[in-house]
C-alpha cells in the first residue's frame, strides 16, 4: 500500500504543536506553582528573604557582604557561572560567611528565546564552578523567571529546587524607585522574597540603591520582629 504524505501531515503538524506547546506550558505551569507557594509561606508571616542575582560583582558584592556581615545577617545569592569564574575568592567567601549560593545559569540566557540545547546547556555548572566554594548547589533561579520543559527537566534531574521572588525592588528598571517606598511595599505585605541584583554596574547609583535597600530590609526586620531566612532549610520550608 503507498500511503500519500498527505495523510500524514496534520498528524505531524499537531504533534510537533502539541510539543512546542507543552515546553512552554510545563515552564508557565511551573513558574505559577512556585509563586503560588511562596507567596502563601511568606506573605503576612514575618518571613524575609534577601536574594540576589546575577553576581558576583567584584566591588559591588563585598560592598555588600560587609554590609551583611555588620548585621550578622544571611542572604542567597543566585550566580551566574561565567561571573563567578572570574572571582573564584569572592564566592569562597560566601560560603565561608555563610550565605546560602544557589544557580542562576552560564550566561543568563532567557529560556524562553534560547534554542533547547543552548538553553540545556546553559543550565549546567562547570566542574571548575563546583570545585571553587560552591559545593553541592541546590537552589535554582531562572533568569528573568522563565522556565521550559528542558528546565524543569534539569531541576528535577540534579535535584535543584526553583527559587522564585514575591517583591523585585526595581533596581534594574529605567527609573529607580525611592528606597522608602519600596520597603513601605515589603512592610504592607508582611514579608517577603526580595529580588536585588549584586552584579557590577556603570551607574554607581544602582549599587548604591540595593546597599540602601538591604539596610532598610534589614532594620524593617528588626523592628517588626520579622525572621530573615536563607539556609537551605529555610528553603525547603517555604519554596
Amino acid at each position: 500500500m503507498i500511503y500519500k504524505p498527505m495523510v500524514f501531515l496534520p498528524a505531524i503538524i499537531l504533534a510537533v504543536s502539541g510539543l512546542i506547546s507543552s515546553w512552554f506550558l510545563v515552564g508557565i505551569l511551573t513558574r505559577w506553582r512556585c509563586d503560588r507557594r511562596l507567596r502563601a509561606s511568606v506573605t503576612g508571616r514575618g518571613i524575609l528573604a534577601l536574594t540576589y542575582d546575577d553576581g558576583p560583582g567584584n566591588r559591588t558584592t563585598p560592598e555588600l557582604l560587609d554590609l551583611l556581615n555588620k548585621h550578622a545577617t544571611g542572604a542567597t545569592f543566585f550566580l551566574i557561572g561565567d561571573s563567578a569564574e572570574e572571582d573564584p575568592e569572592i564566592v569562597s567567601r560566601l560560603k565561608d560567611e555563610g550565605h546560602t549560593v544557589g544557580w542562576h545559569t552560564r550566561t543568563h540566557h532567557n529560556q524562553w528565546k534560547t534554542g533547547p540545547i543552548r538553553g540545556l546547556a546553559d543550565l549546567v555548572p562547570s566542574a571548575g564552578l563546583l570545585g571553587d566554594g560552591v559545593g553541592s548547589i541546590r537552589l535554582f533561579r531562572p533568569p528573568y523567571g522563565k522556565m521550559t520543559l528542558g528546565t524543569v527537566a534539569t531541576c528535577l534531574v540534579r535535584g535543584w529546587r526553583i527559587i522564585t521572588w514575591t517583591h523585585v525592588s526595581g533596581d534594574t528598571h529605567r527609573e529607580l524607585p525611592s528606597t522608602e517606598s519600596f520597603i513601605r511595599e515589603v512592610d504592607r505585605s508582611g514579608g517577603g522574597v526580595v529580588l536585588m541584583h549584586d552584579m557590577d554596574r556603570e551607574d554607581p547609583t544602582r549599587a548604591a540603591f540595593v546597599l540602601a535597600v538591604t539596610e532598610g530590609l534589614i532594620d524593617l526586620a528588626k523592628r517588626r520582629d520579622w525572621r530573615i531566612v536563607h539556609s537551605l532549610e529555610d528553603w525547603g520550608r517555604i519554596a
